[in-house]
């Protein structure tokens, strides 16, 4: 299991060049799966940095950088 960091997460997030990203997009960009996103991912949430936007028609979330 790929060990992500909160930092590595946000540097992805900054380099996917859009608004708002899903996990999927994050985990595409990082090479691996969704999954072992999920501590990295609750970190920058709860740092502030990562904030939900809301949801795509499929229901999959969808995040926002509050701090770049």
């Amino acid at each position: 299991m790929a060990n992500i960091t909160s930092q590595q997460l946000l540097q992805a997030a900054r380099d996917l060049d859009k608004p708002e990203f899903t996990r999927a997009d994050l985990a595409k960009k990082l090479g691996t799966e969704r999954g072992e996103l999920r501590d990295a991912f609750k970190g920058a949430r709860r740092e502030g940095a990562i904030e939900k936007t809301g949801e795509d028609a499929d229901g999959k979330g969808r995040f926002r950088l509050t701090a770049v």
